[in-house]
């Protein structure tokens, strides 16, 4: 299991490519070879578009490094080098413009199209990315199930029940 939280917790001191490495040396198994871990370090970062940046610092407040969007991508990547069958995010477009917001989720659906269970909790989402999704759990007041079930029903059940989605 991979768990990716809302605040990015790395060291900022450290490249792109270190910390997914620190990441995979730390949580794969001792009989990995030094290659295999070097390798899934690689095709962990060309699936999620950083290797061009892999050579730049995450940076801080003080010192310029990679954007927020990137930031998210390498937050994943230390939890995707460990192989996980399950990926749980927590508000992974927290803080994200649309764009970078679309770009993230639709990675984790081709994440999800590998095999992989990717679960995210994400609050308010325009309708481009809930469609990345093929099930929704929508939550009420209360934490009260208001709609589970595949994503391409939820319109047709709420008009079905007298709330149409507005045009």
């Amino acid at each position: 299991v991979g768990f990716v939280p809302q605040e990015d917790i790395m060291l900022r001191e450290l490249t792109v490519e270190e910390i997914i490495r620190h990441s995979a040396f730390l949580r794969l198994p001792a009989e990995m070879s030094r290659h295999e871990k070097l390798d899934r370090v690689y095709k962990v970062m060309e699936s999620l578009d950083i290797l061009q940046i892999r050579n730049q610092v995450i940076g801080d407040e003080l010192v310029r490094g990679i954007s927020g969007g990137q930031r998210k991508r390498v937050n994943v990547a230390m939890e995707l080098v460990a192989g996980p069958s399950l990926l749980a995010l927590d508000e992974p477009t927290s803080g994200l413009d649309s764009t970078t917001s679309h770009s993230l989720c639709s990675k984790l659906r081709g994440l999800a199209n590998t095999g992989v269970n990717v679960v995210a909790v994400l609050h308010q989402p325009k309708a481009e990315l809930l469609d990345l999704f093929s099930n929704i759990l929508l939550l009420g007041p209360g934490g009260k199930t208001v709609y589970m079930g595949p994503t391409h029903g939820m319109v047709p059940y709420f008009t079905k029940i007298g709330f149409p989605l507005p045009s």
